[in-house]
């Protein structure tokens, strides 16, 4: 079997370098040792870093970096050997689409796709209280979201559990969002923007509660979920979408024909993406090493890193300077 050295760097907070889908499927065929990128001992030892977008520590690296994200972010290839994201795209062999909904994080809302969304949505579930949402951090959203939740909120009145836009009461935000969106026949599933590719969890956790979900976003969101099965306001106007969740909220019919369609288009959507993710890391680790690389590492994109780099670390010094942090603060605001 042969041994892989890997590390995670610029990972969110909870993120789970033993547990994950990369370390996991990778330990199906290697023998991985999960090293401390923060650790200056490791680090000559590391043969894969696998890095996020919360954080710059991957720039210190000279190993084949993978880059990784749930965000809706390009990725750099003058910076990373290979990535893993949203887009639809073909870089060689350099990019792979994972989204964020497929990840093992979000396993538990994937699996109940499967089941009947009648049972989900409990005993005459056109009866049930109109609309909820859920959102925990507005920070940098597009407008939509807020926007519609006002404009819908005066056809009817909208509950919001999460700690953004919060009107139940709670502040913190519901500690069980599946339980919470539950109790209504909607609920709002807007993106933080809206681009191709860039669906994440919001439309699947809302399937999950056994609700219609009005979803914005990904205007291709159509080739892994079914249309059918949800209100799409993508490409709509804010009256155009409010016209159309009157529509089913007032003819039962409608809104029941619409919780009987299944959520996915292709009802192993998880499982074939997974395997055909496992294939392109094994021949990322298969191959030898150095032809392994993709990034240019001389020429001009020597030029083009160090300078990246060092611009970095230079702001990174100035805001850990206390009175620059602040003015820094201000000239942000």
């Amino acid at each position: 079997m042969k041994k892989i050295v890997i590390a995670f760097s610029d990972v969110f907070d909870g993120f789970d370098v033993k547990n994950n889908l990369i370390s996991n499927v990778l330990k199906e065929k290697y023998e991985v040792e999960i090293a401390d990128a923060y650790n200056d001992e490791d680090k000559d030892r590391i043969g894969y870093l696998f890095y996020s977008a919360f954080g710059t520590k991957y720039l210190d690296f000279d190993c084949i970096r993978i880059f990784f994200t749930g965000e809706n972010l390009f990725p750099n290839f003058n910076l990373c050997d290979y990535a893993i994201g949203f887009e639809n795209m073909t870089v060689e062999d350099r990019f792979f689409r994972l989204p964020i909904y497929l990840w093992e994080l979000y396993k538990e809302d994937y699996d109940l796709l499967s089941s009947d969304r009648m049972i989900l949505a409990g005993e005459r579930p056109e009866k049930r209280k109109f609309c909820g949402m859920v959102v925990s951090n507005d920070l940098f959203a597009a407008p939509n979201r807020i926007d519609f939740f006002k404009a819908l909120s005066e056809y009817k009145s909208v509950a919001s559990g999460g700690r953004a836009y919060n009107n139940i009461g709670e502040p913190d935000g519901v500690k069980d969002k599946r339980a919470f969106l539950s109790n209504y026949k909607f609920s709002i599933a807007f993106e933080n923007s809206s681009y191709p590719g860039y669906c994440t969890e919001k439309l699947m956790q809302a399937f999950s509660a056994g609700n219609v979900p009005i979803y914005w976003g990904d205007a291709e969101v159509g080739s892994q979920f079914n249309k059918e099965a949800f209100i799409d306001c993508t490409g709509l106007t804010i009256e155009e979408a409010i016209s159309k969740v009157k529509e089913y909220d007032e003819n039962d019919e409608l809104y029941l024909n619409m919780l009987r369609e299944k959520p996915l288009v292709d009802d192993e959507l998880r499982e074939h993406t997974i395997q055909k993710f496992r294939e392109w890391l094994f021949v990322i680790m298969d191959a030898d090493y150095e032809n392994a690389r993709r990034k240019p590492l001389h020429g001009k994109m020597t030029e083009y890193e160090n300078q990246y780099r060092n611009r970095i670390r230079r702001e990174e010094k100035l805001k850990s300077n206390k009175l620059v942090s602040f003015v820094w603060g201000i000239v942000k605001k």
